[in-house]
């Protein structure tokens, strides 16, 4: 049964490469999930959209507590960047004046998430009429991308179907030896500074949300964090202003915090709102006329947690690279499993396979090469748990 990823590795290339010309920004992934719904039930299975727009498939006689085999649908890029994915010999539209090099594959989202979904689409294809079918429950869910939060796998899992899996795999990352069962927690907060405004000549010496903002990046970017364990800081959007002439009514950012630990992201939160204070106090002694107090919202908030090493979940998967000849590894991660350890699920991430880099931009590519392994994998995991078998 596993020699069919071999046999059909051209056609699941084919597919990948179709998933990621569908446009399927966090939030409107309805066209992505047509097409995932459509060949799942060619499959015979019960398939259906929920609340959010996750799409969810099982046998009609799906057994109870059912393994869950999952990939997001989105991707991090917005609906206004077209996508075209650039095949080997060809002029890359990403990197000017090169050509992309054999056997690769050039678009932003081909791996992250058109690798995963064309992943779980195979495997769907390959255990259908098996028992370890009727034992598995299909996840493609929405929302698994920056400010989306995991909001499908959320749902999936405050529903009785999601909190009755025995175990959930997601379809998210590029290393075939490596067992993501460390969810990374993160605290995504966005800050705005506001003043008055004013001409920059006329009303020089009010209070600047700018040089606020510029402050309280600095302050951050001095911080030191721990490196076990390991935790992460990131601005990843400034705005405010309207022109240059102006003293800017507002200035913003967004932030992203991270880390294996729930203890140390606390803090890291706690540090980085005394930052924003601290600047707008120091904006203050300088400039105060007009000054406002700044807004902080809290745009998302991840987990973080882990499945044991000796859980069923984790030993089979490791079992599985084993059986391939590589020496399983044990990482920490972001992904959907978040959600699931969260509800009491136990959780881990395995491999889409082949190689793959520069995921979450436009320079991201993906070499099929070897791809079958990493499905193999997947499906010796699921076979172990649903029937002991590998």
């Amino acid at each position: 049964m596993l020699d069919r990823f071999e046999r059909d590795a051209d056609a699941i290339l084919q597919e990948q490469i179709q998933l990621c010309e569908i446009p399927a920004p966090t939030g409107q992934e309805q066209d992505r999930a047509d097409y995932v719904r459509a060949q799942l039930d060619r499959l015979g299975l019960s398939v259906r959209l929920d609340e959010v727009g996750n799409v969810i498939a099982h046998d009609p006689q799906l057994r109870p507590r059912p393994i869950v085999l999952s990939a997001h649908l989105d991707t991090v890029f917005g609906p206004d960047q077209p996508v075209r994915v650039a095949r080997p010999g060809e002029p890359n539209p990403y990197r000017s004046g090169e050509i992309v090099p054999a056997n690769e594959y050039h678009a932003p989202g081909i791996s992250d998430a058109a690798a995963g979904l064309a992943a779980v689409l195979a495997i769907a294809r390959t255990v259908q009429g098996t028992e370890t079918a009727r034992q598995l429950l299909i996840l493609a869910s929405v929302g698994e991308e920056g400010l989306g939060d995991l909001r499908g796998a959320r749902h999936f899992f405050q529903s009785e179907l999601g909190r009755s899996a025995r175990g959930f795999i997601t379809i998210d990352h590029s290393d075939s030896a490596v067992v993501i069962n460390g969810g990374i927690g993160s605290r995504r907060l966005r800050v705005i500074y506001h003043g008055p405004g004013g001409h920059s000549w006329g009303h020089f010496g009010r209070y600047s949300p700018a040089f606020a903002l510029a402050g309280a990046i600095e302050r951050l970017a001095e911080l030191r964090v721990p490196r076990d364990p390991r935790t992460t800081y990131n601005v990843g959007v400034v705005s405010g202003g309207e022109t240059v002439n102006a003293i800017p009514e507002s200035a913003a950012m967004d932030i992203d915090l991270r880390s294996e630990s729930p203890e140390q992201l606390g803090s890291l939160a706690e540090q980085t709102q005394e930052f924003v204070a601290a600047a707008h106090r120091r904006e203050i002694q300088r400039r105060p006329h007009g000054a406002l107090e700044p807004t902080i919202e809290q745009i998302g908030d991840r987990p973080a947690g882990l499945t044991p090493a000796d859980s069923e979940l984790v030993i089979a998967a490791r079992a599985a690279i084993a059986e391939e000849g590589l020496s399983p590894r044990l990482r920490s991660a972001s992904t959907d499993a978040n959600a699931a350890i969260a509800a009491g699920v136990p959780a881990i991430a395995l491999s889409w396979g082949g190689r793959s880099d520069n995921q979450h931009s436009l320079r991201e590519w993906f070499d099929p090469t070897d791809r079958s392994r990493a499905l193999r994998i997947i499906t010796r995991t699921l076979q172990q748990l649903t029937h002991g078998k590998t």
